[in-house]
């Protein structure tokens, strides 16, 4: 128990520092933010679909590990920027409908506020954080785990989801080159309970989608 405890100390540190870094580089200094007022007209097309991964979030990321089960999504959405920036960061929001096949059949609605670093040093490449909500329409079946004997191990104490949960999202695009208007990207979709917030902290809940799409302005 202290070993998993330690371990999850660990990770929620890392994501600590990540968002502090972003919440100070997006809000000082405040003073930046109607100078740099930019119109932005199009409404986007937002298309991915994914594959389930019971790895976790930071490992994805940090590690690129993955350990694959055989369930899948399927996503469409919009998205639309806001007509601000601060300093080097666009600011947008999605909402998209997902649906499950293999291991889980049910859907999934997801509204977030995304923060992008877009064309990075005027490269065709972009980095994006989105935060907000995820509501699905049962109580996902591998987001939960009883007690026992797996063949990945042990599973001291039960794994409790939920419907409602926060959504997360970790993306690298890049725009193609022979259309501007486009972009196509790696996007981890994440659900969690963030530490007992949405279900019950020990073990924590929620899933990862390791998923592959495309993004055209209309």
């Amino acid at each position: 128990m202290i070993q998993i405890k330690k371990i999850i100390f660990h990770y929620f540190r890392k994501f600590v520092v990540i968002g502090s870094f972003v919440f100070l580089f997006t809000t000082l200094p405040l003073k930046d933010l109607n100078s740099v007022s930019i119109p932005k007209e199009n409404w986007n097309l937002v298309m991915y679909g994914g594959i389930f991964t019971t790895t976790d979030l930071i490992p994805i990321v940090f590690r690129q590990k993955t350990d694959y089960k055989d369930s899948y999504i399927g996503s469409i959405g919009i998205s639309r920027p806001f007509d601000y920036r601060i300093r080097w960061f666009d600011f947008l929001w999605e909402g998209n409908v997902t649906k499950h096949f293999g291991e889980m059949n049910h859907w999934e609605v997801n509204g977030f506020y995304i923060v992008k670093i877009d064309r990075m040093y005027g490269s065709p490449f972009s980095l994006s954080l989105g935060e907000g909500l995820s509501l699905a329409s049962e109580n996902p079946k591998l987001e939960n785990k009883a007690k026992g004997y797996y063949l990945d191990g042990l599973q001291k104490d039960a794994i409790e989801s939920r419907s409602l949960l926060n959504y997360m999202m970790v993306e690298f695009s890049s725009y193609l080159p022979f259309e501007r208007k486009t972009e196509i990207f790696l996007r981890v979709h994440h659900r969690s309970g963030i530490f007992g917030l949405y279900c019950p902290p020990d073990p924590n809940c929620g899933s990862n989608f390791v998923s592959y799409g495309f993004r055209t302005a209309f």
